[in-house]
Formats: C-alpha cells, sequence, structure tokens
C-alpha cells in the first residue's frame, strides 16, 4: 500500500548536526560553530574553541603568582602584569558575548524552526499543522456486514487526524463494499497548499503516490524524509450508513478531521476465502504495508461534522 515517492532529497533536518544527521543541534559556539552533543560535552563552546579554551587553562594553572602590595591584585602572565579587575572585566566580556552568540543561534534555529512549520493550514477550525493522534485503546473484535458482505475488524488503537484531502478514490474491488474509499491525506507543512500545489498527487491500485520537485534556491524548504511522514494514503471503513455518505461527500482539497480507530479488517469473500488488510501504526513507514486503515467513526469535512 505505497506511500509517496519524493524527489527533494534532504540533509536530514534543519535543526540537526551536519556531522551526525540524528542529533539535534544543541548550541552554536561564538565562532559562529554549530554543534551537537556528540560534537562537543560544552553547551557554549565547539570542540575546536572547547580544547583552545582547555589549553589556554592548562597555561594557567602553570603561571606563578607574584607577590603584589595588598590591595593592587596583580597576577603574573606571560607577557606581563595584568591587573585583576581589569583581567575579570574581559573575561566577563568574553563570557557575554559567547552567551549573545548563542543565545543569537539558538534564536536562528527556533526562527527556522517556525518558518517550516505550516503557515495556511488551519481552516474551518481544523488544524492540519498538527501531527495525528494515536491512543492505545483495550483491545476490541467486531464483525460487521455491509449489503450481505461479512468483515471483521480488530484493534488496540484510536486515531484522530486533521489533514488536507490532496485525492480521493472510490473502490469496487473485493472489498469495496466494507472498505469503499481511499483519501490521500497531507498534514503539517505538505497541508500548505504553497506547497502542495507544486507537486503531483494520484492514487490507484490502493496505493497513493507524489511526484514533482520542491525546494531549491526560491522553493520551499521541505526535505524528503518530512515528505515521507507527512503523507499517508488511508483506507476508510465508515462505522454508518451516514458517514459513508459524508466520505461520498469528501473532495481534493476539503479540510477534514478523521477520528476512529486503527484497524486489521478480514474481509470474506465467499467460499471460506478472506482478503485481509493490515493497519500501520507508524508515520515513518512506506511502500506496502504503509497505509492507516481507519475504522471511521466520526468525520468533520470544513464546517460540518458528521
Amino acid at each position: 500500500m505505497g506511500r509517496i515517492d519524493p524527489t527533494h532529497p534532504g540533509p536530514g533536518g534543519h535543526d540537526h548536526c551536519l556531522r551526525h544527521p540524528s542529533e539535534p543541534i544543541t548550541g552554536m559556539c561564538g565562532c559562529g560553530e554549530f554543534f551537537c552533543r556528540k560534537c562537543s560535552p560544552s553547551t557554549v563552546f565547539c570542540p575546536r574553541c572547547l580544547e583552545q579554551r582547555r589549553r589556554l587553562e592548562q597555561a594557567r594553572s602553570h603561571e606563578v603568582l607574584v607577590a603584589a602590595p595588598a590591595g593592587a591584585g596583580h597576577v603574573a602572565t606571560p607577557h606581563g602584569h595584568l591587573s585583576l579587575p581589569r583581567r575579570l572585566l574581559l573575561e566577563a566580556l568574553v563570557t557575554l558575548m559567547a552567551a549573545i552568540a548563542f543565545l543569537g543561534g539558538m534564536v536562528y534555529l527556533q526562527n527556522r524552526s517556525y518558518a517550516f512549520e505550516p503557515s495556511h493550514v488551519i481552516s474551518y477550525g481544523i488544524d492540519a499543522g498538527q501531527e495525528p493522534e494515536q491512543e492505545s485503546i483495550r483491545p476490541f473484535q467486531e464483525t460487521i456486514w455491509v449489503n450481505g458482505t461479512r468483515a471483521q475488524i480488530s484493534g488496540d488503537t484510536a486515531y484522530v487526524i486533521n489533514a488536507r484531502v490532496q485525492g480521493t478514490r472510490a473502490y469496487h474491488d473485493a472489498v469495496g463494499d466494507v472498505v469503499p474509499y481511499d483519501f490521500l491525506l497531507a498534514w503539517g507543512r505538505m497541508a500548505d497548499e504553497d506547497i502542495s500545489s507544486k507537486l503531483n498527487w494520484s492514487q490507484a491500485d490502493r496505493r497513493g503516490q507524489v511526484s514533482g520537485v520542491i525546494g531549491g534556491a526560491t522553493g520551499p524548504d521541505v526535505s524528503s524524509d518530512y515528505v515521507a511522514t507527512h503523507v499517508s494514503n488511508n483506507h476508510l471503513i465508515p462505522a454508518d450508513e451516514s458517514i459513508r455518505a459524508a466520505l461520498a461527500q469528501v473532495k481534493p482539497g476539503d479540510m477534514v478531521r478523521i477520528s476512529g480507530r486503527l484497524v486489521d479488517v478480514r474481509v470474506f469473500t465467499g467460499e471460506g476465502q478472506a482478503m485481509v488488510m493490515t493497519t500501520s501504526k507508524s508515520r515513518y513507514d512506506q511502500g506496502d504495508g504503509a497505509c492507516e486503515v481507519i475504522y471511521v467513526e466520526s468525520i468533520r469535512i470544513n464546517g460540518k461534522t458528521f
């Protein structure tokens, strides 16, 4: 049950270290270098500056204190004498500059993070910018009948998704009575029309696909990993006839909030045979088996709830 085919590679995230892509950036050194916890144990200095500071401290530890008149406060240095108050003032100034640089780096990263968040995905009270909500519940199993077709659904997960609909497809295959619709949904930044309008969205054979080119010097800054985790093809099982009728009204561009349960479904097609659909419970998988199978108990379409 395929998911996407992104064509714009990314460096592993906008707030992650280039040397260690799996690690988030923890600081920005006064020299302008970003670093993660694997790069440096410090939260203020990059590895290079931290080593320089260590060497400086070692050199200072070998300095010889020179006697001075009471209150004069002088310390010997390799290049002569520096008054203690002036030395403390300079060290405080350096520390302050490093702190300002660090905070500036954090603000820079934060602003980049905010810029990466969806900008135009809240409509009709539906916030498609947020991640789907998934919660473990008591395991259940039910038998349902649809137009004379028997099916068994089971699961242990409640699910709510707010998304922009990028594609709908009605199916009349062997399981079409029980699972009549597939919706290709996008959330987060992928629900932003500035991005989704630049891509091609398609559905066939119970699969969803996204293709096109995004990003570049002037385009949206979206990595392929981000695309892969914010687009999903969903197999929908209406809980009743009113939900079935509501699903039939949905069209690309609509904002939806779908509430229900992630389920595995076994559809009995006759002569003891059954077709099985197994739901995904992760937003990070791709390819066959990556689709969510949702037993839809309620749906909000734009401004109307069913």
